[in-house]
């Protein structure tokens, strides 16, 4: 630092010589109005050599001014980081004009005392000569309590020791503060009449500074003053200046400074204060008694600190601890809760990091593979489920949503069949990890395939009734043939017998394209020609349309995609839609059949579809029962199982697709089935 140069610079030319300075000359008229200040103050010049320490500074720190003036205050203390500090804050004040902070200043006895100082630069005109003055206010009894206060935590006893000792230490502090008090007043020469002049000197101070007499009348306003509380010097000479306290007032906090005043004590602590404009702040002050030239006491000044921003962080420190505490009993409660709902789920749940090793589960997932839950965590995924893991591993791999089926041996033997959800998770570091879904659907799966065999039960029953009277006709026409041959003559059997074997041709194409459409498979996935499915379908039907006055109309995409699944199941679902056409038409309409291929969005990503619709003219179905009827055993037919469309969906559904209508009162209704196009044939 250049201004750290300089004064070590000039401190060693004037060391030698300090015993002999006196007092500049340009400082001997302003002697008498540093001495009221009552608080330490030292005046030095722009080389860092003191020009002046008054009584207060030499009660506070236990050097004589004889012994201080001269030297220079960067080489008062040997004490770590004094030079560094003191130099900075001179530097400060020559290049801002100002300075505030606090220092560990060295008294006399070797002790150490924490001073509050606030330092200007002060140019005398007209001779230009520029000093630097700095007050200090002693905090080390605030500091030494503030430490007691946080190492109080010593059982009952102990502290009623600590206390007495306390007490004897600050008894003693206060009887050797009432000597250096004593030793101030006596040494005090100023007066009332040379406060003003004295404004220029107090206008360093960023404190207000207020002056009274004896009948507590304001005898000096600063600067300061001015600035904090409002109101003009020439408004407040002469007021009462408690005047200044906010109502309520505290009689008794009032009579104890001014008890402590009269007796030649310093008074510290804070009041609530009023601004002009009505506003009140927090304030702290200090008040020390001011004595004339017969060291007679004849009024009392005060320093002010406005400590608005002080409370205010404290209060918002308060506030933000008690809503954290709030936030944190709200974690709690919402943790607790989910864990209850977690750990009641019928789903077995599980998290597991981007290494595939499980963190944590709830109960259902550890009952699942009957193991304790305390044993799952930390365990890898492929150890615990070994069929999942590859699921895991391609979520994973992907950040995509991965689900699938699989078959899983449990310890009691029994197989169970499993839905897998792989749901991707990404915390705060935006590391991977995955959200387990296992729903077991061994049961439910059994039940649909009862379900469905009950309805293909009942769909046979409706198809053998169809198949009888298609086949009753042509018996009947065989059974008048063979009268006929027995009734005429052999000039005719020829004929008849033509007309016979025409009749037993007709019944058994009839039989054939029914075991066509019925022919049992192994049970196996296979890829199917949906336009086959559905013209198959319609030749079994072909007799019962046109006997209902209904016409077909085909728009059959060709060449259309083939999608992956079991025909006898797709058939039942082409048999499902065409019979609830016939039976939404009973006296005739059209029914539209259409196939195409499409891209619809499946798990948030587009998929390539196969798309069988299946249009007709009936009264079509009112808003409200439009997703009704997919419930199971629910119809509006006066007769039917109601299992129809819920077995129909279920079995798009088992393939990856949707089944869902379209309509609108009056003008029929639209079956829409979207299976997604096997990877083998696109």
């Amino acid at each position: 630092m250049v201004y750290h140069d300089n004064v070590m610079t000039h401190a060693l030319h004037q060391v030698s010589a300090s015993a002999d300075c006196c007092v500049p000359d340009q400082l001997h008229t302003y002697i008498d109005l540093i001495e009221a200040i009552g608080q330490p103050l030292v005046i030095i010049d722009r080389f860092g050599v003191i020009a002046y320490w008054n009584s207060a500074a030499e009660a506070a720190f236990g050097w004589r001014h004889e012994e201080m003036v001269g030297r220079s205050i960067v080489l008062l203390s040997d004490r770590p980081g004094w030079r560094r500090r003191v130099s900075r804050a001179l530097d400060a004040v020559v290049r801002e004009g100002q300075w505030s902070g606090e220092l560990i200043a060295e008294r006399r006895d070797g002790t150490e005392a924490a001073m509050l100082v606030n330092a200007r630069l002060w140019r005398i005109d007209p001779e230009g000569v520029e000093f630097i003055i700095g007050i200090a206010t002693d905090i080390s009894q605030q500091k030494r309590i503030e430490a007691r206060l946080r190492r109080r935590v010593a059982v009952q006893r102990q502290q009623t020791i600590d206390l007495q000792q306390r007490l004897k230490q600050q008894l003693t502090d206060v009887r050797l503060a009432n000597h250096m008090l004593s030793k101030e007043i006596a040494e005090r020469i100023s007066a009332e009449q040379k406060l003003r002049f004295h404004a220029t000197l107090l206008s360093a101070v960023s404190q207000a500074v207020i002056a009274t007499n004896l009948a507590r009348e304001i005898i000096y306003w600063s600067r300061s003053a001015e600035r904090i509380f409002g109101w003009s010097e020439a408004e407040m000479i002469g007021r009462q200046v408690y005047d200044l306290v906010a109502e309520p007032r505290d009689d008794r906090q009032i009579a104890d400074m001014r008890a402590t005043v009269a007796a030649g004590r310093t008074w510290e602590g804070e009041f609530v204060l009023v601004r002009r404009d009505g506003t009140t702040f927090p304030a702290f002050v200090t008040v020390a008694a001011i004595y004339d030239e017969r060291q007679q006491r004849s009024g009392a000044i005060g320093i002010i600190s406005d400590m608005t921003e002080r409370k205010r962080d404290r209060q918002a420190l308060a506030d933000a601890n008690a809503r954290l505490q709030e936030v944190n009993a709200d974690l709690r409660l919402s943790r607790d809760l989910l864990h209850t709902i977690v750990d009641n789920l019928d789903d077995a749940l599980a998290l597991i990091d981007g290494n595939g090793v499980i963190q944590a589960t709830n109960r259902q997932f550890a009952r699942l593979f009957d193991t304790p839950p305390d044993a799952l965590p930390n365990k890898p995924c492929s150890e615990v489920c070994p069929a999942i893991a590859p699921i895991v591993s391609r979520t994973l791999s992907s950040g995509l949503k991965s689900s699938g089926r699989v078959q899983m041996h449990r310890a009691s033997g029994e197989t169970a069949i499993l839905d897998v959800y792989s749901i991707p998770l990404s915390d705060a570091d935006e590391a991977q990890r995955v959200v387990l879904r296992l729903v077991d659907v061994t049961e439910r799966l059994q039940l649909e395939a009862i379900v469905r065999q009950n309805e293909r039960l009942a769909m046979s029953s409706r198809l053998a009734a169809i198949v009888a009277h298609e086949i009753n006709t042509p018996l009947q026409s065989i059974q008048n043939y063979l009268y006929l041959l027995r009734s005429h003559g052999s000039e005719q059997s020829a004929e008849f017998l033509d007309l016979v074997s025409d009749e037993i041709c007709r019944v058994s194409g009839l039989l054939r394209r029914l075991l066509d459409l019925h022919r049992p498979g192994d049970g196996s996935i296979e890829l199917i020609d949906c336009n086959m499915v559905i013209e198959r379908v319609l030749l079994l039907l072909d007799s019962t349309l046109s006997g209902n006055g209904i016409h077909v109309e085909r728009s059959l995409t060709t060449p259309l995609p083939k999608v992956s699944g079991q025909r006898d199941a797709l058939t039942q679902v082409v048999l499902n839609l065409l019979m609830n056409a016939v039976d939404a038409m009973p006296y005739g309409g059209v029914l539209r059949i259409t196939t195409c291929s499409a891209t619809e969005i499946i798990d948030r990503s587009p998929v390539l579809c196969v798309q069988i619709i299946v249009e007709d003219t009936g009264p079509g179905i009112t808003p409200d029962l439009q997703e009704r009827i997919f419930d199971p055993f629910f119809t509006t037919k006066p007769h039917g199982s109601g299992l129809g469309l819920a077995v129909s969906r279920q079995i798009v559904e088992q393939y990856g697709g949707r089944l869902r209508v379209q309509s609108i009162p009056g003008s029929g209704a639209a079956f829409i089935v979207t299976l997604p196009v096997t990877d083998e044939t696109k």
